[in-house]
């Protein structure tokens, strides 16, 4: 898990550098230069974000039932896709047609 937030933070980091290349759109803590501690707040700000996404459940902590719940979501979402499929099958041959692949 923590290589997947770190990933997520290199990525973030990486995108805010790309599309702002401002320098002043950089200094993140308004002293007037952009150093190290701007990375931090920046690489800080991606965590704490990344982590809000991954707590799925609510509780302030990322742990196995933010995981339980990420694959209930996936289940349901699965589920959901299988039954418009099925919907979709039967119109098209009810129709007289072939289903799309």
């Amino acid at each position: 898990m923590e290589l997947i937030v770190g990933l997520i933070v290199i990525v973030l980091v990486g995108a805010m550098l790309y599309y702002t290349r401002s320098p002043k759109s950089l200094d993140l803590n308004k002293d007037g230069k952009v150093d190290l501690a701007d990375a931090k707040t920046a690489v800080n700000n991606a965590v704490s974000g990344a982590k809000k996404a991954a707590d799925l459940n609510n509780d302030g902590e990322v742990d196995a039932a933010d995981a339980k719940a990420a694959v209930s979501m996936a289940r349901t979402t699965a589920k959901k896709a299988a039954v418009k499929a099925k919907t979709a099958v039967k119109k098209a041959t009810t129709r007289g047609r072939k289903p799309k692949a």
